[in-house]
């Protein structure tokens, strides 16, 4: 009997996809801030074959090292991500970094087990290499691309929005240089120094429990620089299953992706990031646009959606959800914390 495809959704932008006898998790943020509940822990994590990393900030590194050295798991991330991961004692043979334009054949660990101690044939490797099985034996593969991540319409955190609408249009820019710099800058010189201008007993809980979070950098491993957000697009029998998690894309890689997802995971929540500048118009419309160069997949699946502790505290994908499904062929599921779908792939 064939194992059907399975995905959970554990918030932001980490997920649990199960599908061809593989176990992988997109994004590791499970051990979270006091005050946003969790559907998962990370001890209860004991199968897994992959991690991949969109990119190296609070909500989406962290806990990937802790898997990674319980599970044997192996990384695929931005080089940001890996030095992170390295720094954290996670050894070279279980990461592999990545930049976009990579293929990558996935393996289960019986598979990788049998390499290493020389009882399949292996790929050809450089002579220090770690023994990795021949391609035949690839159970799937996942195609990593280039992708961007989402815009947010503040300089410091007092700036930030309560609330993210989708259905809301931005037109113009703040100043001719918006772009993905501002979050690094965000990141570097406010979320990460709050408690250097705000005085505690000036914070709300959601905010004084963030700040203490992103001040323990030993058990929490991040970074400020995202290290270039990624895309992931996972490959087997000519079918494939795409992660884009954040609010932003390059049109032409989009357009250029094969094969076509049947399912698509999106980020939702933000300014759209269109080839580095500030999409003119709603998250809904950006939304559209990207499912239309993905060739509209038949499932799209919401993320960077879900609440938070610190503003933006919601997002309304209503209207996103409204557009997607007059103007594309895709059912779109408003995805929910803790649950399992079953995927038609």
């Amino acid at each position: 009997m064939v194992t059907k495809a399975t995905l959970e959704f554990f918030g932001t932008t980490t997920f649990r996809l199960k599908w061809k006898g593989l176990t992988i998790f997109h994004d590791t943020w499970l051990d979270k801030p006091e005050g946003l509940k969790r559907y998962l822990e990370l001890k209860d994590v004991t199968e897994l074959d992959y991690i991949v990393i969109s990119h190296a900030h609070f909500d989406h590194l962290p806990g990937a090292d802790q898997l990674a050295l319980r599970t044997g798991a192996t990384i695929i991330a931005n080089g940001e991500a890996i030095r992170c991961l390295r720094d954290a004692g996670v050894p070279d043979a279980q990461l592999i970094p990545v930049s976009g334009g990579e293929r990558v054949p996935l393996f289960s660990k019986e598979t990788l087990r049998k390499a290493a101690e020389g009882l399949i044939d292996r790929a050809p490797a450089p002579p220090t290499a770690p023994p990795m099985p021949h391609v035949q034996y690839a159970t799937a593969a996942v195609h990593v691309w280039p992708s961007l991540h989402s815009l947010i319409p503040a300089i410091t955190p007092h700036d930030l929005p309560e609330e993210f609408d989708t259905a809301e249009r931005f037109t113009g820019e703040v100043t001719p240089y918006d772009c993905t710099l501002d979050i690094t800058r965000l990141m570097q010189f406010g979320l990460f120094r709050m408690k250097e201008f705000m005085p505690e007993e000036s914070m709300d809980p959601g905010t004084r429990a963030f700040a203490d979070y992103v001040q323990d950098r030993r058990k929490h491993v991040m970074s400020h620089f995202d290290g270039g957000q990624l895309m992931y697009n996972f490959v087997a029998d000519g079918k494939s299953i795409l992660f884009n998690s954040h609010l932003g894309v390059y049109q032409g890689i989009a357009q250029c992706v094969t094969p076509k997802p049947i399912v698509a995971i999106m980020g939702a929540g933000g300014r759209a990031n269109l080839d580095g500048r500030p999409f003119q118009g709603s998250a809904a419309e950006f939304l559209v646009k990207q499912a239309k160069w993905l060739g509209e997949p038949a499932s799209i699946y919401f993320c960077l959606h879900d609440p938070s502790i610190i503003k933006p505290l919601r997002v309304d994908v209503n209207a996103a959800k409204q557009m997607l499904q007059q103007e594309t062929a895709a059912t779109v599921i408003d995805t929910q914390l803790g649950k399992v779908y079953t995927l038609d792939v």
